[in-house]
């Protein structure tokens, strides 16, 4: 009885450490930033991407989709800062934005000067920012890129999404609309797909568009600019 014990506690540790590393491969296989990206990124303070005035106004915490190396916003995060507001997108532990969901409020709390702050995620990150709504004040809203929150949310939304999204399907964004305000802010882009909210190349499981990545997120970033305004 005891060896088989025994053998079922080795069987056991032996899986264990397959699992775990399955998941550290796993985790070396990231979407890395494209050229395009690259030229636009502006400071990188460790890991982290920032991008205009840390004594604006409005200020965004950018939570990136899983295994997405935050470069690849870094359009994005540009020309929000353009536009007068502060980005920051944070590093987080293997480019899976659930594993530290809690980013964005150590980085709101090292900016005390701006008053207005916004999270904002694209897939994955998105619904990982979601959780953070209800612990810091100034977060006014929040913006998903081809995402839904996780659970039920009170707060101010824009969800821009693509209808040849292979990732995340547009019935999936309407089914979530249970779970967010009744005067939550919808922007549709027909043409737009799931890996051009990034610059990062195709991704596993999406349809192409004939849209690039940059017309893609310039309409975005109209969106985000018109619910600012309204918020």
């Amino acid at each position: 009885m005891k060896k088989w014990l025994k053998r079922i506690s080795i069987g056991f540790i032996i899986l264990i450490g397959l699992v775990i590393g399955a998941f550290m491969v796993w985790a070396q296989f990231d979407y890395d930033p494209s050229k395009e990206a690259n030229t636009y990124v502006e400071q990188q303070i460790g890991q982290d991407y920032q991008f205009g005035d840390p004594e604006s106004e409005v200020g965004f915490v950018f939570y990136q989709g899983a295994k997405v190396d935050p470069g690849a916003y870094s359009y994005i995060g540009s020309q929000l800062a353009k536009n007068g507001h502060f980005v920051v997108i944070p590093k987080l532990p293997f480019n899976i934005a659930l594993l530290d969901a809690n980013a964005a409020l150590p980085i709101i709390d090292a900016h005390p000067k701006i008053k207005r702050w916004y999270v904002m995620g694209h897939s994955l990150g998105g619904s990982a920012a979601s959780t953070v709504l209800e612990d810091n004040s100034k977060i006014k809203g929040i913006i998903f890129l081809a995402s839904y929150p996780i659970d039920t949310i009170d707060t101010p939304s824009l969800t821009v999404y693509g209808g040849r999204d292979g990732v995340l399907p547009v019935a999936d964004i309407e089914a979530s609309k249970k779970n967010l305000r009744s005067d939550a802010t919808f922007h549709f882009i027909e043409e737009g797909n799931h890996a051009n909210f990034g610059m990062y190349g195709a991704q596993k499981g999406d349809n192409t568009s004939p849209l690039t990545p940059k017309v893609q997120q310039d309409e975005a970033i109209e969106a985000i600019e018109s619910f600012l305004s309204s918020n």
